[in-house]
């Protein structure tokens, strides 16, 4: 059978007035600045078929998942372990959690979510035509730097020191300037679209009107270059550390709408830069494989509740972030005792001679490295925020420095040994598939 591959896309921009996610503060939409997306691609060889899905979305829960995959399959044939989706991580589109705050989100976009994610795959698949594949790489520097600072004054780590600050000691981690892409065109070299992996935090616009960010700039790049047809999907890399600012240059404006322009061009830049080297190939070796694991809690100190109970009983202690980080102490407690794993899925792709590992975390940059380093793949793809949201994975180096994304929280609740269980875990897998 000769392969196939099907595009679509699906309008998931949110109502005015609903929870915005990604920030302490709650924010609702007060406006639309562009439109959210659902972009799926189906790739049907004849006897391994996959779907991905990108959403323009800060995270997806386990449970939205796991119903979406199970639309998706009953109305493809497609198997379960086949259909990989992933958050591009903006921070300027709804809630789909309570993380930071205790007010639910929005039941009904939520719901809504069921109905949209499965139809952009179903559209995709049924979108199929005889097509031709490739996959490729390149280098980008520039965009994308570690936020993790250790400072001279304090001797801790911070995120996000002022800009040229000479508190500025090292730089704690590091950076993954790889760019991958596979991309598809029909048998007459017509372009159909592409995904894009890249590794960098998704919260250069800020605000309070939606906003896919850079991603979204990436995809209506290349539409604008490659016709209107074409469907862009972004699928980010291990950031959980990693943003666009660049502290070392207090004269460059990496914040806005026009820097999210700029990064999205980029992107789209080397995109095509890297299709115009590809070898597109009508017969592609395609396969995967899903575990769920069981991931360990980490423990909650007696001296942090200590610490959370005062700042409860003490209105002068109290502020926007201790109150947050207070309530979610006990919070995490409540959680451990009623279980002490949490589970999360981690999935890996094969297409053609290249890995894909899908991790459902916001993964610090370093273990996206591991991989791609031990993989027996010419080239391993890494994606975060996969197939729901365990949270953020930071490495052992980085719970003994401190630090915003190791501090006790729902949004850090794992213990400091699961993000190499999670590598150890994606590596196993694609040793099945390529050795």
């Amino acid at each position: 059978m000769p392969l196939k591959v099907g595009f679509a896309e699906v309008d998931t921009t949110p109502p005015l007035g609903i929870r915005m996610a990604g920030f302490f503060e709650d924010r609702m939409v007060e406006g639309i600045h562009d439109r959210l997306f659902c972009r799926a691609m189906a790739i049907d060889n004849g006897e391994h078929p996959l779907i991905l899905l990108t959403c323009d979305l800060v995270s997806l829960k386990g449970v939205t998942v796991q119903r979406v995959r199970e639309a998706v399959a009953a109305a493809t044939g497609v198997a379960p372990q086949s259909i990989a989706m992933s958050a591009t991580h903006t921070h300027t589109g709804p809630a789909t959690s309570s993380v930071f705050y205790q007010r639910p989100p929005d039941a009904d976009y939520v719901e809504r979510l069921t109905r949209d994610l499965p139809a952009a795959a179903i559209a995709a698949w049924k979108n199929r035509r005889p097509a031709k594949l490739g996959v490729g790489w390149g280098f980008e520097g520039r965009l994308s730097h570690n936020r993790r600072f250790m400072m001279r004054s304090t001797r801790q780590v911070v995120m996000h020191p002022p800009k040229g600050s000479t508190d500025i000691l090292y730089q704690e981690g590091r950076v993954d300037p790889e760019v991958g892409v596979i991309s598809a065109r029909t048998e007459d070299g017509k372009p159909l679209g592409c995904l894009l992996n890249f590794a960098c935090h998704v919260n250069v616009v800020g605000g309070s009107q939606v906003s896919a960010d850079y991603p979204g700039q990436f995809a209506a790049a290349m539409k604008a270059r490659q016709g209107d047809g074409h469907v862009g999907l972004f699928a980010n890399g291990c950031c959980g550390n990693l943003c666009q600012i660049d502290v070392y240059d207090p004269e460059r404006s990496d914040w806005g709408h026009e820097w999210a322009k700029h990064m999205g061009e980029r992107l789209a830049d080397h995109a095509l830069k890297i299709e115009a080297e590809m070898d597109f190939r009508d017969e592609v070796k395609l396969d995967s494989r899903l575990v769920e694991l069981q991931l360990p809690m980490r423990r909650i100190p007696d001296s942090l509740l200590e610490w959370a109970g005062k700042v409860q009983r003490t209105p002068e202690l109290q502020n926007l972030v201790d109150d947050a980080y207070a309530g979610m102490a006990f919070e995490l407690r409540e959680e451990i005792r009623r279980r002490p794993t949490f589970p999360g899925i981690v999935q890996a792709l094969r297409v053609g001679d290249v890995g894909v590992a899908m991790l459902p975390g916001e993964m610090f940059v370093e273990f996206g490295l591991d991989i791609k380093l031990h993989s027996p793949a010419q080239r391993t793809f890494v994606v975060e925020l996969s197939n729901g949201v365990v949270g953020y994975v930071p490495t052992k180096e980085a719970f003994a420095g401190g630090g915003y994304e190791q501090r006790p929280a729902t949004s850090s609740r794992l213990a400091p040994v699961a993000g190499e269980f999670m590598v150890d875990t994606a590596l196993s897998m694609l040793d099945s598939m390529f050795l």
